[in-house]
């Protein structure tokens, strides 16, 4: 009976052991991508915008929310139709939150074409 205890303490060990292996190795994996994005990543000003992206933020459509951070986001190195973009986080007076996502043209670059 012992033996038995004691085998099925090590199977459990190991399939632990692998588990964590597996969960390391993912956030990993995570930490790298979350790396190359951040070094993409450019904080800005709303003075440092191009026109068009400012005129978008003046529109009435966003009169009622708060600039919040705004990011330069420059394209992966070798991608293929790069294009800059910039990340808006906008707050309204309800505190709801949210983010847009535009090219140098003041289009929704969130859209896939």
């Amino acid at each position: 009976m012992k033996k038995v205890t004691f085998l099925a303490a090590a199977i459990a060990l190991l399939g632990f052991t692998s588990i964590d292996a597996n969960a390391q190795a993912t956030q990993a994996a995570e930490q790298a991508q979350t790396q190359t994005q951040n070094d993409n990543k450019e904080k800005v000003t709303k003075d440092q915008l191009p026109a068009p992206v400012k005129a978008v933020l003046d529109h009435e459509t966003y009169k009622e929310w708060t600039v919040g951070d705004i990011y330069k986001v420059k394209p992966a190195e070798g991608a293929a139709d790069a294009k800059v973009v910039y990340e808006i986080n906008l707050t309204n007076k309800e505190g709801q939150s949210g983010t847009i996502t535009l090219d140098e043209q003041g289009k929704d670059a969130s859209k896939e074409d």
